[in-house]
């Protein structure tokens, strides 16, 4: 217990230090040793963090690093990883030569198989979990795989926490980015990554008003995985993928293995991070003269930028809104044993996480159980059950030109203006545009989702002699999502006062569920004192969704109400969607 606490002192320590240290960066190229040619898309990872970025196309790097004692780990496929302390330097070049003993490696190449690395034409990465979280665990898997994979576009959907990334394996799709996004498997069970419309762009008008917008700013649903129950993961590019996967998988399959109970004795892990954030540099849209205050606004507002900066109320409106210490919390307790015949693993954690900005952040509860029992010599199961419930408060940041957005406004403020709620709560207005703090503290972008994941494989050794086997297997599972999402822009916000019907909420619910069924076989010969190894193997796949989504939309609130029923002007839909 005290080596424990201990432990959680001194990561929580390490956190701080990390903060308080200056950040400096790093810079250098990546070449083969063999011709010196420039590698692209070489994974460059600051060593026992996640912190990581890959080469660009002329094997180029860019990296903020806090500690002068770092290590830079450079991996990539079929290279030998290399390991090097940046010490005093700002460049670190390296050259990676040729990695023999990869091409050995067993990987998963489909349904019911595995090939050597050396025989498979897909392209394939694996991210193993010590690769994944390093020393602290990531909040989410999708932000864990950020530098982790060579050749990956992942892209951050947002700035605020559980924002959600974009993960392209092979370039982008002419359907669009959803279309590009891979699939994902999780021990067997295919896992539905979509995004949904929660009504942002109607509130604020990014798009006129358009039914499906990316500037709603969604977040993607693998933020709902926990990183920290993950094994391992194989990436395949390949464009074979898809005659194997089907359609599904034209743009990459990502296969998820979750951690699973060891024979042997009963083991008990507890961990815990701490850790904070910080923007690390802003644009500096507060360097105020009157020089240029003449040139973009007026002359007569000189008065007021000299007084503001006498009496003190001169204020940098970017560092008061995103100049927030967001604070990182972790915690997570596993126990994993079993015997011969039966294993388990039952994982539980809670992750908190609060942003830059006022009154945004993402909480998650998980909690996994892997159970594995051989029944006979020749059959086996396993059931895989996880359960997580997230909250996550977006804000409102993002991509959308509209006064709503934080960016967007701040980009139009004048530093002498006040800006600041009076003792009764009322915002003033702002003269070029909406109050970003009103909106930071009165608005409401809100998303609740229930998940679960249920999966359960079998495995049947019907044939097992010294040259053939015959192996049946059967793999089913669901995916259920249940969400909830609030976008409110109260009557008394700028914005809205100008409307016709001030005040806008939008109530949506979702409902998904995803269904699995696969039945393959599998047969193995060898022949020719095992010189000759023939694989065979052929299933069945079924997939399905059904899928509920409604919203109620109103404008015209009475103050203080969030209820869109109570609108002056209502609106509600529901679609229902079901295939196989």
């Amino acid at each position: 217990m005290k080596s424990t606490v201990l432990s959680c002192f001194f990561v929580a320590l390490f956190a701080f230090q990390s903060v308080q240290a200056q950040e400096r960066n790093v810079t250098g190229k990546v070449t083969s040793s063999e011709d010196g040619s420039p590698l692209p898309g070489v994974n460059v990872v600051v060593k026992g963090t996640t912190n990581g970025t890959v080469t660009d196309v002329n094997g180029n790097y860019a990296l903020s690093i806090t500690n002068g004692n770092a290590a830079l780990i450079f991996s990539f496929i079929g290279l030998r990883t290399e390991e090097i302390t940046v010490g005093e330097r700002s460049v670190v070049d390296i050259s990676l030569a040729l990695e023999f003993t990869q091409l050995s490696e067993v990987v998963v190449s489909g349904l019911a198989t595995t090939v050597k690395r050396s025989n498979l034409a897909n392209t394939v990465s694996t991210v193993s979990a010590k690769d994944l979280v390093g020393t602290t665990s990531p909040i989410t898997t999708d932000g864990a795989l950020q530098g982790k994979i060579a050749g990956a576009n992942i892209q951050s959907n947002g700035s605020m926490p559980g924002g959600g990334f974009n993960v392209q394996l092979r370039g982008v799709s002419t359907l669009g980015s959803s279309a590009s996004q891979p699939l994902f498997i999780i021990d067997g069970i295919y896992v539905d990554n979509s995004q949904f419309s929660n009504g942002r762009s109607q509130a604020n008008k990014a798009t006129g008003g358009s039914a499906a917008s990316s500037q709603d700013n969604n977040a993607n649903r693998l933020a709902d995985l926990n990183p920290d129950d993950i094994e391992n993961i194989e990436i395949l590019k390949g464009a074979s993928a898809a005659a194997i996967y089907g359609t599904r998988a034209n743009a990459g399959v990502v296969i998820i293995t979750t951690k699973r109970g060891k024979g042997g004795k009963t083991q008990v892990n507890f961990g815990q991070d701490i850790g904070f954030s910080k923007a690390l540099s802003f644009y500096g849209g507060a360097d105020w003269t009157e020089e240029k205050l003449t040139t973009y606004f007026s002359p007569d507002d000189i008065p007021l930028l000299q007084a503001a900066k006498a009496n003190g109320t001169y204020t940098d409106w970017e560092r008061e809104v995103y100049g927030e210490t967001g604070v990182i919390k972790n915690s997570r307790l596993s126990v994993a044993g079993g015997d011969q015949k039966t294993k388990f693993y039952i994982n539980g954690s809670i992750a908190d996480e609060t942003g830059i900005v006022k009154n945004t952040g993402f909480q998650r509860y998980s909690i996994r159980a892997n159970i594995d029992h051989k029944i006979t010599k020749w059959l086996d199961i396993s059931v895989n059950s996880n359960l997580i419930r997230s909250n996550n408060d977006r804000g409102w940041a993002g991509n959308d030109n509209s006064y709503t957005n934080y960016g967007y406004s701040l980009a139009y403020t004048k530093p002498y203006v006040n800006l600041f709620p009076d003792a009764q709560g009322n915002y003033p207005l702002n003269p070029v545009g909406e109050n970003p703090l009103a909106v930071r503290d009165k608005a409401v972008n809100n998303q609740k989702v229930t998940r679960i994941f249920q999966g359960f494989n079998a495995n049947a050794l019907l044939i097992n002699k010294a040259k053939t086997s015959l192996t049946v297997r059967y793999a089913g599972g669901v995916d259920y999502q249940n969400g909830y999402s609030l976008i409110w822009l109260p009557t008394e916000l700028q914005s809205q006062q100008a409307e016709p019907n001030p005040g806008f909420a939008q109530d949506t619910r979702t409902e998904v569920l995803n269904y699995n069924s696969q039945l393959s076989a599998v047969f193995t010969l060898n022949a020719m004192e095992d010189k000759l190894n023939l694989t065979s193997s052929g299933g069945f796949v079924q997939l399905g969704t059904v899928a509920r989504l409604s919203y109620v939309r109103g404008r015209g609130l009475p103050a203080g109400t969030s209820n869109p029923g109570r609108a002056d002007v209502f609106q509600s839909d529901t679609e229902y969607t079901e295939n196989t």
